[in-house]
């Protein structure tokens, strides 16, 4: 009995010379904090501290926000994303996508208590943040890391930041019927769901604050515009030959206008109205950044990798694949088919993308996998990717679509590409294939 009193009383000793110790280290730490001169980075000029901010902020939105938690007076120096997200763009998490987490488990499932994933293109690190708005709304798009909503009743438009919760409100989606039909242009109602359920959209804001919205309408080869101060979507007047695929850039919407037989394909460029006035700008035509000769490309696909705009095509030559630079055909120079794109892997098919493969285990490094042509260019019913060094297709997994069930554990890449195809976002599967439906689910 007197050891167990002896161990006990040594025992709160200890942990009072612990608690001691720990005070003490604290006091001593808050008094460096407080005195400048002996706390060099707390005391780190003010210029300095807006030029490093926003340097890191280039880089990545989470690492700014880790930043800013470095020390008060850091967080007090530089401006808070909360409340800025959506309408300053430098506050846009462009690297940054939405997660499929597969299972069924879609976003708003009970089982996910609110939380969302999502990863980085570029790092592949990963977060979860709470987004309890997916009880009633769909997942159109991801422009520039924000999420574009569709209320599931109302078909009101919603532009999320999902790290800071900053939501702008945009016109219903229904509005644009009604415009389209005053130019000539008539709907079902079957079509209609169908019509906006396809959609890729560019974000811009103006000096004063004001965010606007470009949507490229694949099934209606038309775009539309509209701005939070509107009260209905705008269509162009005009419309193309076929919009084969879109993708935002520097706040205007990037599209490739696919011509029939041997006409060359059209880049063009939909910027948003510099005025307040939409109906001078739907009669406006859109810009043509320049063409992409059949012989070279056919059916090609835009994706932006290393900040510049890419298509990737066949030209039934010798190479199955080729990748060009825009700014190549741009400058007029010829276009050389590119052979490497480092530790980058590109994956086409609805909505294309480029990833780096070092952070993102079980993705290939210069390749292009075609999500578009599963159970075709590669085998019956595979997933085919393209190596550009060599120049040979494999597959990214084993075993085949249409032999039954998806094979498990599902592979990193496998949820990659099932951001390609946005409808998967919702339903909580990953990218299968259905021999009745074509791409389906798990």
């Amino acid at each position: 009995m007197r050891n167990v009193k002896a161990k006990m009383a040594t025992h709160q000793v200890e942990e009072q010379d612990i608690s001691l110790h720990k005070g003490g280290t604290s006091r001593r730490l808050s008094r460096r904090l407080a005195d400048p001169a002996q706390s060099t980075w707390a005391a780190l000029h003010t210029d300095l501290l807006e030029l490093i901010a926003s340097r890191v902020l280039a880089i990545d939105l989470l690492d700014y926000v880790r930043f800013r938690a470095v020390c008060l007076r850091w967080r007090v120096a530089t401006p808070c994303p909360r409340g800025r997200g959506v309408v300053d763009p430098c506050f846009h998490p462009r690297q940054w996508m939405m997660f499929p987490e597969g299972g069924g488990l879609y976003p708003g499932h009970p089982a996910l208590l609110g939380y969302v994933s999502f990863f980085n293109l570029s790092t592949g690190t990963f977060v979860r943040v709470t987004l309890p708005c997916f009880r009633n709304h769909s997942v159109l798009d991801c422009p520039d890391g924000l999420l574009l909503l569709r209320h599931n009743e109302s078909t009101a438009i919603r532009l999320l930041h999902p790290f800071t919760g900053d939501v702008v409100l945009f016109p219903p989606l229904s509005s644009i019927f009604p415009q389209l039909a005053k130019l000539g242009c008539f709907i079902s109602d079957f079509d209609k769901i169908q019509h906006t359920r396809f959609v890729r959209a560019s974000v811009s804001v103006n000096l004063a604050g004001t965010v606007s919205m470009v949507l490229g309408l694949s099934g209606l080869d038309r775009v539309a515009y509209a701005s939070t101060s509107d009260r209905q979507w705008t269509p162009t007047s005009w419309k193309m030959k076929r919009l084969h695929s879109a993708l935002p850039f520097g706040g205007s919407l990037y599209v490739v206008d696919v011509g029939w037989d041997l006409e060359p394909s059209r880049i063009l460029r939909i910027n948003p109205p510099e005025d307040s006035n939409p109906s001078s700008w739907s009669a406006i035509p859109p810009q043509m950044v320049v063409t992409c000769p059949v012989e070279l490309l056919r059916m090609p696909e835009m994706v932006e990798y290393n900040s510049e705009l890419f298509l990737v095509g066949d030209n039934s030559g010798c190479s199955p694949v080729v990748l060009v630079r825009v700014a190549d055909l741009l400058n007029g120079v010829p276009a050389m088919p590119l052979t490497s794109i480092g530790d980058q892997a590109i994956f086409i098919g609805g909505w294309n993308m480029a990833v780096n493969s070092k952070s993102l285990p079980s993705v290939q490094a210069n390749s292009i996998t075609i999500v578009n042509a599963i159970g075709g260019l590669a085998g019956r019913g595979t997933l085919p990717q393209y190596d550009l060094g060599n120049g040979t297709w494999s597959q990214v997994f084993d075993g085949h679509f249409l032999d039954g069930p998806m094979p498990r554990p599902y592979s990193l890449v496998l949820h990659v590409a099932t951001c390609c195809q946005r409808l998967f976002w919702n339903s909580g599967k990953i990218l299968g294939f259905n021999t009745d439906i074509g791409l389906g689910a798990e």
